[in-house]
């Protein structure tokens, strides 16, 4: 199954993002006196400005609306600001309980003595956490980052790939063994669809409402794009598509996403997952869309393999990093 993804694109994915952003060190306010202070809805206006600030030159940075931001808040179990004395916010931490865990993230405003921000806010928010853990996403091209994380305790579990592959030409899918029926999700499975991907990975993977929250994120989507594999009646397994309106259009691309992908662990090993990703490339394909992306642990051999016989090559990786805290 194909693992959260790092950017705003409510699914997953979440909406929610792993990544911990803006940490290297600048000049700027002096974080002495800065305070901390609970969220405020009236907050969100500000709230944009500072996101889109922190994250602006990150990978495949897209300017986020305030409906993102709430969608990334809602659900978090902490959230805290950092402002100065004329009340600028200089940095936001928050805690969610994810399908994978419990994570931390963290944005601070560029100008502001970045690493003196977080480590205010970082403090104050970890022993809010419930599972006596919690995670964080870093690109692993940023050392520094890496290194501010690791000197506060963090230890590096594992990579979220990112993969990318060309929708060139048509795949074949696997001959499947007698019994397993692949088609499209049908318009009234949303609820079947919920609950084949939670049981498939452990956890709140979707929630109610998602086919209507796919489609506000593009017009175009139908249940047609989410294939799922039927065994004597029973959903079990799943590949879901759709084009990534939003990356598309900001660097004008053409390029479609999968996942969240799944199948029940007594159907593992039988192919489905790659006849289910095949057809969903197929799908994108024959919409005219150029490039699939989809995004893995680096936990997953078996993922990994399939995808990589489809085409999937690594796009881009992050890190990891896990504390313990009781």
């Amino acid at each position: 199954m194909w693992g959260a993804r790092p950017r705003p694109v409510p699914d997953e994915s979440a909406g929610q993002r792993l990544i911990a952003r803006g940490f290297a060190s600048s000049p700027g306010a002096d974080a002495k006196d800065m305070q901390l202070r609970p969220y405020r809805e009236s907050d969100l206006p500000e709230l944009v400005g500072l996101l889109n600030e922190a994250e602006r030159g990150s990978y495949e940075f897209i300017p986020c609306t305030e409906e993102e931001v709430r969608v990334r808040l809602t659900g978090a179990s902490c959230v805290l600001l950092a402002e100065d004395e004329q009340r600028q916010m200089g940095g936001l931490a928050y805690l969610r309980q994810d399908w994978y865990g419990e994570t931390v993230s963290f944005y601070v405003r560029p100008g502001s003595s970045r690493e003196e921000v977080a480590d205010l806010l970082l403090p104050v928010i970890e022993p809010e956490n419930k599972t006596g853990s919690v995670s964080t996403g870093i690109d692993s091209l940023d050392q520094d980052r890496l290194a501010f994380f690791t000197a506060r305790g963090y230890e590096e579990e594992g990579s979220l790939y990112q993969m990318v592959a060309q929708l060139d030409h048509l795949r074949p899918p696997p001959q499947l063994a007698e019994g397993y029926l692949i088609r499209n999700l049908r318009p009234d499975e949303e609820d079947a669809l919920i609950r084949l991907a939670n049981a498939a990975y452990e956890g709140e993977r979707l929630r109610p409402g998602i086919l209507d929250r796919w489609r506000k994120e593009d017009p175009a989507f139908g249940t047609d794009l989410i294939q799922v594999a039927e065994y004597e009646g029973e959903l079990v397994a799943l590949v879901a598509a759709r084009s990534e309106r939003e990356y598309n259009e900001h660097y004008h691309a053409s390029r479609g996403y999968l996942g969240p992908a799944g199948t029940l662990p007594p159907h593992r090993g039988k192919d489905l997952g790659k006849a289910l990703t095949a057809r969903a490339m197929n799908f994108l394909h024959e919409r005219g869309l150029q490039a699939a992306c989809l995004q893995t642990w680096e936990g997953n051999p078996p993922a990994l393999a399939v995808i990589k016989v489809l085409g999937f090559r690594l796009d881009h990786e992050w890190k990891i990093l896990r504390k313990t805290l009781r």
